[in-house]
């Protein structure tokens, strides 16, 4: 589809080397001028050098420029890794004359190797004589590992001129919740302060790229950023129609590029849905949720087409929620399987069902009023062929 970009953002691409010869790994989005800006990074302890900048220089709530490169994660790589981002930050400030604090990196790929600071200094040069040459879709492009598509969207709230906001990101494997390994840049042209963005950030994070699972791996580097120009002279405040409009589209976005990470999951052949409901409350049926969705046995079952579904209340049953079996029931693709404490019908009578490429898992507690859904895949022999392969 075509994609509309917010009003007073430029992109540019460049060939640095990084990993691969001649292909596009990194990326440069800048903002004509200074933006608002609010940030969701990764809950690991271990947080890749670029996660240590971005969490230190959103704290003013201005930025300008993100500087996003692919084939090198630049984590736990120490104080080294610290000085080689910002070396490169810095000099990307100064060929742009801005502010070096406005500029923040982001970086995504393989852990522990320096950063190759020659090779992107000189891809910077290019990133800036270049800028405003490359459209959104090349950078999604520059920033994919695994991925196996460019992941970007967009949306429009229409006013006396139209409030637009774009989505990039990447990401494929190590996807578990808390976020994945995963990049995103959130631009718009909105009118909006840092703080209130921030809250809607984090609203839209939640029921997003926190509710994805491929391999129940966090990784040190997933960052969410989002940016916001104010070119579109709309201004959002709250407890307006407004604020409940933009805060829709922006969560409505987060929920679809999610998706494609799922769908785009390492060896995925299957977006499976687990939707919890009737749980006591919305964390408990987030944990039952969680249990399932990262169950290896109910992965490699679902994607053997065994309809196995003791493994899915087997999961809920070791989630640490508090639970009575004679309460639960089961579906799979509207099919009732569990209820009453006992099975309701034949196994077999599930098997054509789990042929499909998107399937839905229901689990009604029957406690209370709390629900969560998670998005998941199942898992494959191709998983395990990508991953041992993906140093080389």
């Amino acid at each position: 589809m075509d994609i509309v970009s917010p009003r007073g953002f430029l992109y540019s691409v460049a060939k640095a080397g990084i990993k691969y010869p001649d292909r596009y790994d990194i990326a440069l989005i800048y903002s004509k001028k200074p933006v608002q800006v609010a940030g969701v990074f990764t809950t690991n302890q271990i947080k890749a050098a670029p996660v240590k900048i971005c969490m230190r220089r959103i704290r003013s709530g201005q930025a300008q420029a993100l500087i996003l490169n692919s084939g090198n994660a630049n984590a736990c790589t120490g104080q080294n890794g610290i000085d080689n981002a910002l070396k490169i930050t810095n000099y990307l400030a100064d060929r742009l004359n801005i502010n070096k604090e406005h500029v923040l990196p982001l970086s995504t790929g393989v852990i522990g190797v320096p950063l190759p600071v020659e090779k992107i200094i000189k891809a910077v040069d290019e990133l800036v004589s270049s800028l405003g040459n490359a459209q959104p879709a090349q950078v999604a492009e520059a920033i994919m590992t695994t991925d196996t598509f460019p992941k970007l969207t967009y949306r429009q709230i229409k006013e006396d001129t139209a409030l637009t906001i774009l989505g990039i990101c990447k990401g494929a494997g190590m996807i578990s919740p808390n976020m994945a390994t995963m990049l995103c840049a959130i631009l718009t042209d909105a009118k909006i302060s840092s703080d209130l963005m921030k809250e809607a950030l984090r609203d839209a994070v939640a029921q997003s790229f926190n509710s994805i699972t491929v391999d129940g791996d966090m990784s040190t580097n997933d960052t969410v950023l989002m940016l916001a120009n104010g070119e579109s002279d709309i201004k959002i405040e709250r407890k307006t129609t407004l604020w409940k409009q933009f805060k829709g589209a922006l969560t409505d976005l987060c929920i679809e590029l999610s998706k494609m990470i799922v769908k785009d999951g390492e060896g995925a052949t299957k977006f499976i849905t687990v939707n919890v409901k009737g749980a006591k409350t919305a964390q408990d049926a987030k944990r039952v949720a969680r249990a399932v969705a990262n169950s290896l046995l109910v992965k490699t079952a679902f994607y053997g087409c065994d309809p196995n579904w003791g493994r899915v209340i087997a999961a809920a049953g070791y989630s640490g929620v508090s639970l009575k079996e004679e309460k639960i029931e089961i579906y799979i693709n509207d099919i009732c399987l569990f209820a009453k404490g006992m099975p309701t019908i034949k196994e077999e009578d599930l098997k054509e069902s789990l042929k499909q490429s998107e399937i839905e898992i229901l689990i009604n507690l029957n406690l209370g009023k709390g629900q969560a859904k998670i998005f998941t895949t199942d898992l494959s022999e191709e998983y395990v062929r990508i991953n041992s392969a993906y140093r080389t």
